[in-house]
């Protein structure tokens, strides 16, 4: 009975020490296997990633070269209009921020003040921008964002990251336009002037831009 029972934990330990490194090598192969999947997929996305950095700087470089020919047209086109007024002739002596240049031959000048760490200038900024589309069509009145900000990149950064496609000027570049309202009303402000340089109005910039049209286009049909 004993040495039957001891045979038989003999043929068990054997068949144990087979099996376990017929498992083992199972697993090992297993495991290889899934490691070289995963490394495949670590290859497969960091090439997808590695496609669409370089697409995106592709992009991007496109539409830096884009900027810059619009740029380069839009101030072209500046040089080239011969401005015949006070103001449009000082407008043409000034150095804005980004490509837009303002309208030398318009008859009324509509200036923003404002600045991009001024909140309620923020909040108002979609109105301006409004307003300077229906400016533009009536061909007489053009509008001019005097920055406040710091420097020249934070007042350009501020624009391009509203979409907003006017022409900008610093403080320090429009302090001498001809008509350009005394520092009494902090910004967000406004001031309007014809091309005489003759000031029409001034003060905060919501009461003055809601009566742009009082002040310009249908002051000449009253």
């Amino acid at each position: 009975m004993i040495r039957t029972l001891f045979s038989a934990l003999i043929l068990l330990s054997g068949a144990v020490s087979l099996t376990a490194p017929q498992v083992w090598a199972a697993e090992t192969t297993q495991s290889k296997k899934e490691k070289k999947k995963q490394s495949a997929k670590e290859k497969r996305e960091a090439a997808k990633t590695k496609r669409e950095a370089a697409k995106a700087k592709k992009a991007e470089e496109k539409a830096r070269k884009a900027a810059a020919k619009k740029a380069a047209a839009a101030q072209e086109a500046f040089e080239q209009t011969e401005a015949t007024s006070t103001v449009g002739k000082a407008l043409k002596e000034i150095q804005y921020v980004g490509a837009a240049r303002p309208d030398v031959t318009a008859e009324y000048y509509f200036v923003v003040r404002s600045s991009s760490t001024c909140p309620h200038c923020v909040k108002l900024l979609p109105e301006v921008m409004a307003a300077y589309t229906e400016m533009r069509t009536t061909g007489k009145v053009e509008l001019i964002y005097e920055s406040f900000d710091n420097s020249a990149e934070a007042a350009e950064q501020h624009m391009n990251k509203n979409g907003a496609i006017f022409p900008v000027a610093m403080r320090a570049h429009m302090g001498n336009l001809p008509g350009a309202a005394p520092l009494m009303v902090p910004p967000p402000a406004a001031y309007v002037i014809d091309a005489t340089g003759k000031r029409l109005a001034s003060g905060p910039l919501a009461p003055v831009l809601a009566d742009w049209r009082k002040l310009t286009v249908d002051k000449e049909e009253n």
